[in-house]
């Protein structure tokens, strides 16, 4: 059987041209009651990573996913949401301490976010580039009834200048091109500050990763799911030097 991904009352099932996909449909909505619609996944693509979807089962894209307490509202045609990363994000937020400021860089609707503010007192800028996902993370911030996180809507090379603190922590979840913004989630970090980085990589060569360029040490790191048969994501937990 195909593995599929769950938000909400939505299943996503990844294309392949060997599967016949409405046979799959069908049977997903036959053994889950509680799914109401069927989206098969073409891939994520263009600069703010949304899922190239087409809705084969039931009529809306829009959902409510429930985890670890909180509840996330989106449209997964229009911001990306992974169901796959909520141990990642609870383990995030047990890493957290009240009184912390952190910047979530690439926030979407907020799951990281929302999640770390409903356990903990703290204060949260969240940025993105996409304008639906500023939206979503300010419906979730009030669906949560939870305060302290300051919405940042833009890219994520600019937007970090509007932040008017140093913060002790910064969650990079942009596993494709996370590189790439490095220098700037280092200006937002206070000195021993840190940061949640994640990267896609061949499973061989994460013994070989380093930051030295960017004066930024390994903390740990740890696999947290695979993405496909020769490559994994990998978390990292860095500190500024």
């Amino acid at each position: 059987m195909v593995s599929f991904d769950i938000v909400g009352d939505i299943a996503i099932i990844k294309f392949r041209e060997d599967i016949d996909l409405n046979e799959i449909a069908d049977y997903i909505l036959k053994k889950h009651k509680n799914i109401k619609n069927v989206a098969v996944d073409y891939g994520v693509t263009g600069k703010t990573r949304v899922r190239n979807l087409e809705l084969i089962r039931g009529e809306r894209t829009e959902t409510i996913h429930r985890e670890y307490g909180v509840r996330i509202k989106v449209d997964i045609s229009k911001v990306y949401f992974s169901p796959r990363l909520a141990t990642e994000r609870w383990k995030v937020v047990s890493s957290v301490n009240d009184g912390e400021v952190i910047y979530d860089m690439f926030a979407g609707c907020g799951p990281f976010s929302v999640l770390i503010a409903k356990y903990r007192n703290v204060r949260i800028y969240a940025g993105d580039i996409n304008p639906y996902a500023i939206e979503y993370l300010k419906e979730n911030i009030r669906l949560n009834k939870v305060g302290n996180i300051y919405p940042l809507l833009g890219d994520a090379k600019e937007i970090y200048r509007k932040i008017p603190e140093k913060v002790d922590r910064v969650i990079m979840n942009l596993p494709h091109s996370a590189s790439e913004f490095i220098p700037y989630a280092i200006e937002t970090l206070k000195k021993r500050g840190v940061i949640h980085y994640y990267e896609i990589l061949p499973k061989d060569e994460v013994h070989n990763k380093n930051f030295d360029e960017y004066d930024l040490k390994i903390l740990e790191y740890h696999r947290v799911h695979e993405y496909s048969p020769a490559k994994t994501l990998f978390s990292f937990l860095l500190q500024k030097i």
